[in-house]
């Protein structure tokens, strides 16, 4: 059994008409509509399905007066509870052109690309992971870049759904890697409420796919500050107790800073692009770049610089440390794992496949 929040059931609304509207046409239509997706309130408000007031968008731009016309989310068996945060019809709108996501997250309409993560051993540059990134698969068939999938699950309060959805597909596509290379998995922190419940299918499916837990890096993605550092750091043991390693993202930005690393002690520690990109000729990119690689040793933890583009900062941050990086130099995201790695003399790496679709 899941919850509401990571498998969310279909949306109900409570639509009240004012007094100064000719709804009778909209009336009707509801009416005639199957008694299980809509009821009445009163002789001007009605709970309908989402499908019905989507639907009723069209008509009262055409017909009546949108400002005038007003519906809130709300439960059938409590259709009053939530009046008090009603707004204009016109303003769900965006909600309309966002529910694709809905399609997207019940049928897993995803696919995963996989970025490697290398690693400087013995001179040379090897293959020792990779991490696995989520993107939506429209109807024809067109991928769905990941910001767009997280801005419609953001508008329809699926966040968290999708944030389950991508974390089983990557698991599932794992499943096909190597059994010696390690597997980036994202997961937002903020969706899992309670670590032994929200995480309980993910390690279910883990298990069943034979995939090893020190093979599972789960990676820390937030954009937002997250205010209970407790809470995290329950999520962070609750994964290592089960054998997994931990990895946090966009280090030296945001919600990742350097004041929080020790406290939250991961196993891997990622250099935010922002000063990967270009360190070799930017003093302040290198001084923070030698702050998290300096911290990470003290703590135990591997650095790893990720969005490294050029062969002259690949080489820049081996020299300050760096054990284990990720970008375009070596390989743009791929459908398919690269398998082997080769770093022509002139920087430029030679795939054994095409890269170029991201």
């Amino acid at each position: 059994m899941f919850c509401d929040i990571c498998q969310p059931k279909p949306k109900g609304y409570t639509v009240y008409f004012a007094d100064d509207q000719d709804a009778q046409p909209l009336i009707h239509y509801i009416e005639g509509k199957p008694e299980n997706t809509w009821s009445a309130v009163n002789e001007r408000m009605f709970w309908v399905m989402e499908p019905i007031l989507f639907d009723m968008i069209d008509y009262v731009e055409a017909h009546l007066d949108p400002k005038s016309i007003y519906a809130v989310e709300s439960n059938r068996e409590e259709p009053l509870k939530t009046l008090y945060e009603m707004k204009q019809i016109h303003e769900f709108q965006v909600e309309r052109e966002s529910s694709w996501i809905d399609e997207v997250i019940e049928r897993s309409q995803l696919r995963t690309h996989f970025q490697p993560i290398i690693e400087r051993i013995n001179g040379g540059s090897e293959i020792v992971g990779y991490e696995l990134l989520s993107r939506g698969v429209d109807q024809d068939g067109n991928i769905i870049p990941p910001f767009k999938l997280f801005e419609a699950a953001r508008v329809r309060n699926r966040t968290f759904a999708l944030d389950r959805a991508c974390r089983l597909q990557a698991v599932r596509n794992a499943a096909t890697l190597p059994t010696d290379k390690l597997i980036f998995i994202n997961f937002i922190p903020t969706a899992i409420y309670v670590p032994e419940h929200c995480l309980a299918t993910t390690f279910a499916l883990i298990k069943k796919l034979n995939i090893k837990p020190e093979q599972v890096v789960f990676e820390v993605v937030e954009t937002d500050e997250v205010e209970n550092i407790e809470h995290l750091k329950s999520i962070l043991n609750y994964y290592r107790d089960h054998g997994f390693k931990y990895a946090l993202d966009d280090v030296g930005t945001g919600f990742n800073d350097l004041q929080k690393l020790a406290d939250l002690r991961p196993d891997i520690v990622k250099l935010a692009m922002e000063f990967s990109n270009g360190v070799s000729e930017d003093k302040a990119k290198q001084e923070v770049a030698a702050s998290v690689v300096k911290l990470s040793r003290e703590m135990g933890a591997k650095a790893l610089a990720e969005g490294v583009e050029t062969e002259a900062d690949y080489h820049y941050l081996t020299e300050m440390g760096y054990e284990l990086f990720q970008g375009y130099y070596f390989a743009k995201p791929s459908p398919t794992p690269l398998v082997t790695l080769n770093l022509e003399k002139d920087g430029r790496p030679e795939h054994l496949h095409d890269n170029s679709r991201v």
